[in-house]
């Protein structure tokens, strides 16, 4: 009868002490599974017997593989560990988005920084991360996942992250068999804003539910009267959501617009980009400003930030010169009111100005200042279940109606089908959509 395989980082039975007279020290060893190939043989010594057993339990608690060296991980490394190997893979890729990056990492690691919630439920704080990654079976993972179960975003991005981290175990040979891939998917009960009518965009399911005609016309009066209450509140507010809903444009979107981008004699906008806030580490920034090309207009970031540690992280707002998806890039003709507003807009531009929503300091605006202007404007009132999507998503409603539903795909940067095939944006056509007539 053969051997009994063992398992990568299990021990087999400990040899008996032999006693080595030139050395004076007894000596012991065993046999340890690898992952890839014959086991292996740790050996150990001591000045008696006890001591001998202590040092072979220290030597197999601090084994690691043959090959180590090319990525394979010790058999006794947590989930917690192989999560942030898994991490620090793809921090080396050079084409992995830093908002990707930093998304993962706020799901992986606890944050220390001001206002950071102690209590968030993070991978590395579970008690899935304290298990041992090869011991990990699909129960586990539900388990963890249903803790997560009111948390839909979060829920999905933490089995994307299990799912790649077990992969790469696999790959490495700790393990032969992803846990992750036999959990099915589980749908997180998302807490829905309340609202008289409630339901979804009837006409996309992926966009929320729109503002009818009467509650448009009471958004705009909120918004005005509260501009206008208080001198020291940005009138520039106004534009930005006169543009946003023009456009259909997610707020990322109307914030990255440079002048270079409308065409005032044409009456067009051609939305080619968006913004972009998310935390890097300090050694990272020049490779992002040499990726995108970054102008000193176009990235926002604290002051004396070089002087940081190479491995602190630091926030960046940043102009990404294209959009979400392929299809997000298009070119939209405007109504007369925004054409004049726009106008108006340049006039008062400062010289040099590329952006047309510039900060005060002349870099980009982050999305949550408009997001928390919205906030403030809609609160304790019947429209607080809103937020500054439901002007893009009333927008397409209101062309859905008029041109049909292919229209709208258009004005939302949502087309189906598409004949381009190329993976540059540079390289995509892209036609003038022209529904400034849905009101």
């Amino acid at each position: 009868m053969g051997r009994r395989r063992l398992e990568p980082g299990y021990a087999g039975k400990y040899s008996e002490p032999k006693w080595n007279a030139d050395r004076g020290v007894w000596q012991q060893s065993c046999l340890i599974g690898e992952p890839i190939g014959r086991p292996s043989r740790v050996h150990a010594s001591g000045t008696t017997k006890p001591k001998c057993k202590t040092a072979l339990d220290k030597a197999v608690k601090n084994w690691k593989p043959r090959a180590a060296n090319v990525g394979v991980y010790s058999a006794n490394c947590t989930v917690t560990e192989a999560v942030r190997a898994w991490l620090a893979s793809r921090e080396r890729d050079p084409n992995e988005k830093p908002q990707t990056l930093d998304s993962y990492r706020r799901e992986i690691e606890l944050s220390t920084g001001r206002g950071a919630d102690p209590d968030k439920f993070v991978i590395c704080t579970s008690d899935l991360g304290e298990m041992r990654a090869a011991d990990v079976k699909p129960v586990h993972v539900r388990v963890h996942l249903e803790l997560l179960n009111a948390q839909g975003g979060k829920q999905r991005q933490h089995k994307s992250i299990l799912s790649g981290t077990f992969d790469m175990l696999v790959e490495d040979g700790l393990i032969d068999h992803n846990p992750v891939k036999s959990v099915k998917g589980r749908r997180g009960e998302m807490a829905e804003r309340a609202r008289p009518s409630g339901g979804r965009n009837p006409w996309f399911d992926d966009e929320p539910q729109p503002f009818t005609a009467a509650e448009f016309a009471r958004y705009r009066k909120l918004e005005a009267d509260y501009i206008r209450a208080d001198s020291r509140r940005d009138p520039r507010y106004l534009d930005f959501s006169a543009l946003a809903y023009e456009i259909a444009a997610r707020p990322g979107e109307v914030l990255a617009l440079r002048w270079s981008d409308i065409d005032l004699e044409a009456a067009t906008v051609e939305v080619a980009a968006t913004i972009v806030s998310t935390r890097v580490s300090v050694s990272k920034v020049d490779a992002l400003i040499r990726r995108y090309r970054l102008t000193a207009g176009e990235m926002a970031i604290r002051d004396g930030w070089r002087k940081l540690g190479a491995d602190e992280l630091v926030s960046v707002t940043y102009r990404q010169p294209f959009p979400k998806t392929r299809e997000s890039r298009r070119v939209i003709k405007v109504g007369p009111d925004v054409l004049a507003m726009l106008r108006r807009r340049k006039l008062a531009a400062r010289p040099g100005q590329t952006l047309v929503f510039p900060s005060g300091t002349g870099r980009p605006l982050g999305t949550s200042t408009m997001s928390e202007m919205w906030r403030r404007i809609v609160a304790d009132t019947e429209l607080s279940w809103s937020t500054p999507r439901t002007l893009r998503s009333t927008r397409a409603t209101r062309v859905a109606e008029r041109h049909g539903i292919p229209a709208a795909r258009l004005i939302l940067g949502h087309e189906e089908n598409s004949p381009v095939t190329t993976r540059h944006y540079v390289a995509l056509a892209t036609p003038v959509v022209d529904y400034a007539d849905a009101r």
